[in-house]
């Protein structure tokens, strides 16, 4: 019984599934539907959303910039736009020339709260603000947190942010040349999407500088791109060497300075011997012309690879004074056919229908066939070298400038922060940046602004958006879950698995008479023809008290209630009530049977 209250269940579940997602489909067949072509008024009448006040969130701790872009004049107080040039490009696209904005975003959803904007596509854009101190490497982690938001979505640019070296004064001479020791954020170009995080690190040796990059996390990031919410990313670099980058408050990569970027910081203990020169007697080749041997006195290098067939003839149906293709005598020039623009016009030429079935038309060459004296150019066989003394490689030497690598107190002390991008679209929103060295408040403030503005987002999409049903939220919810999936796919395959089972599992059998040993009467039973047995019958009425006896001992023994030998005799032994002596049943078969035995 329980298996079919569970396929009742499951049906009602899968029920409900289609008609969810009958809603979802009918909800965008409907975009082109007459009622869902409304006029603005209309629109603004249904839609109701009215965006809360925004709370100025409380400065956790001592962070070296804080910033929710309260003051609308803040571009040239705080925040720098850049007046530089890009080098070696043309004056036409060198300028850091785009245009920022602090303002609110395209969909209000929280009023007054301002971010600041990328205003231009197709530009270079460039912008600096300086830290309240300097931030040394010297025993607190540095955490930067930022929110972007591509209202437009995004084709090819960035959104990431440096952390200018110390050294930099003049904040309108940032470019993409000023010198910075982490690069951190999104980046999109094309298919391509990444989370970046670039460490620029000075060699303490010799002073080179060189870059060295996080392994990508093996999720997509595409969605933080194209789904126009917004998002923060978060970088928080430890004392202990380790990193950690989380989007949304939910971590994506993380590992070891000194094991997990690429190419590694740690130099190696031993390099190539820059001094060191390859012999000039020093033979590399492994293999080589076998120097004596001559090429055969027959070995023609000139005759051809394909020679004429000297024993093909001419088919008997080939026709040599008729061509292949003729002008086509249907067709007639264009009416627009210019001669002295276009060229004397010509009929296009078609096949020729006397060449139809034959073996071909006009001249008649014999075949080309592989020449059998063919053996092309000779080339020496090459034997091994007495002389090859292996792949020459330059002796190892201590690496002069190897160091035991602390990365993180050895990096470069950082004084400013800068956004610069080259962008194909526009209304780019950045905001609510924190950069300290405190986990704890860069949270807290994170909950004082990305949480809110999150919320008041998606109350604002439910508001436009009241159609939406719960399979557009499931599949939205698997953008920052994909392990999802997994369960959706589970949620309908095992359901699905069940009622085959039950439904399809056992194999119908034909329905056939069950003759169990029971006095009980079948549609098919007949009266059995014992005549000419009274002999017998009378036999057995003498000996009833022992049949009654073994008529019990019977029942004892089979308490399912099959007959006992003696039943069977008394069946038998009303043989005055048969008159069919031909009876064949099965019942009486059995009778017969048993009497025997």
């Amino acid at each position: 019984m329980w298996r079919y209250w569970w396929l009742c269940f499951m049906l009602a579940g899968l029920l409900f599934a289609t008609c969810t997602a009958h809603d979802e489909n009918d909800n965008s067949d409907n975009d082109f539907d007459e009622k869902n072509v409304l006029d603005e008024e209309e629109k603004s009448e249904k839609f109701e959303y009215i965006p809360p006040p925004f709370q100025t969130p409380a400065i956790p701790g001592s962070p070296l910039l804080v910033d929710w872009f309260s003051n609308r004049n803040a571009i040239g107080r705080k925040w720098f736009i850049s007046k530089g040039k890009k080098d070696n490009v043309e004056d036409s696209i060198a300028k850091f020339n785009g245009q920022w904005e602090i303002g609110t975003p395209s969909a209000v959803v929280i009023d007054n709260d301002f971010g600041l904007i990328v205003k231009t596509r197709a530009r270079h854009h460039a912008i600096a603000a300086k830290f309240n101190r300097p931030f040394k490497f010297d025993g607190k982690p540095l955490v930067v947190q930022y929110e972007v938001k591509y209202e437009e979505g995004q084709e090819c640019g960035g959104g990431y942010m440096k952390l200018l070296t110390e050294g930099i004064e003049v904040l309108e001479e940032f470019t993409d040349k000023t010198p910075y020791t982490i690069l951190f954020g999104p980046d999109k170009c094309g298919a391509k999407s990444s989370i970046l995080f670039i460490v620029r690190f000075r060699n303490p040796k010799n002073g080179t500088i060189s870059e060295h990059h996080a392994k990508q996390p093996s999720k997509s990031v595409s969605t933080y791109f194209d789904d126009h919410k917004t998002h923060l990313y978060t970088l928080i670099v430890r004392p202990d060497e380790t990193f950690t980058v989380l989007v949304d408050e939910i971590k994506i990569m993380s590992g070891s300075l000194i094991t997990d970027l690429e190419p590694s910081i740690t130099p190696p203990t031993v390099i190539d011997d820059p001094t060191d020169k390859k012999p000039e007697n020093w033979d590399e080749r492994e293999k080589i012309d076998d120097p004596d041997a001559k090429k055969p006195d027959d070995w023609d290098e000139h005759a051809p690879r394909k020679i004429e067939d000297a024993n093909a003839v001419m088919p008997d149906d080939w026709l040599e004074e008729e061509e292949p293709l003729i002008p086509d005598s249907d067709a007639t020039k264009p009416s627009d056919w210019d001669d002295s623009m276009d060229g004397e016009w010509e009929a296009p030429k078609i096949d020729n229908p006397k060449c139809k079935d034959r073996s071909g038309c006009g001249k008649w060459t014999r075949p080309m066939i592989d020449n059998p004296n063919y053996k092309g150019k000779w080339k020496s066989p090459r034997i091994a070298n007495p002389n090859y003394k292996g792949k020459w490689k330059p002796k190892q030497i201590e690496n002069p400038n190897y160091f035991e690598p602390h990365p993180y107190s050895q990096l470069q002390p950082i004084t400013a922060c800068g956004i610069e991008l080259w962008t194909m679209s526009a209304n780019i929103i950045f905001d609510n940046i924190y950069i300290g060295d405190d986990e704890n408040a860069a949270s807290s403030f994170a909950e004082q602004t990305f949480k809110i503005k999150r919320a008041q987002e998606a109350a604002y999409e439910n508001a436009s958006s009241p159609g939406q049903g719960i399979l557009s939220k499931l599949v939205s919810a698997t953008e920052e879950r994909p392990w999802l999936w997994v369960i959706y796919i589970l949620s309908i395959l095992i359901p699905v698995i069940i009622i085959a089972v039950i439904c399809f599992g056992r194999k119908s059998r034909p329905v056939t008479p069950d003759y169990k040993k029971t006095d009980e009467s079948h549609p098919d039973d007949e009266v059995p023809d014992l005549v000419g047995d009274d002999d017998e019958s009378t036999e057995r009425s003498s000996q009833e008290p022992e049949a009654h006896d073994d008529n019990a001992k019977e029942k004892k023994r089979t308490p399912s209630g099959s007959p006992s030998r003696s039943r069977i005799e008394k069946e038998a032994s009303s043989g005055e009530e048969i008159t069919n002596g031909n009876n064949n049943s099965p019942k009486v078969r059995r009778i017969r049977q048993r009497k025997q035995d």
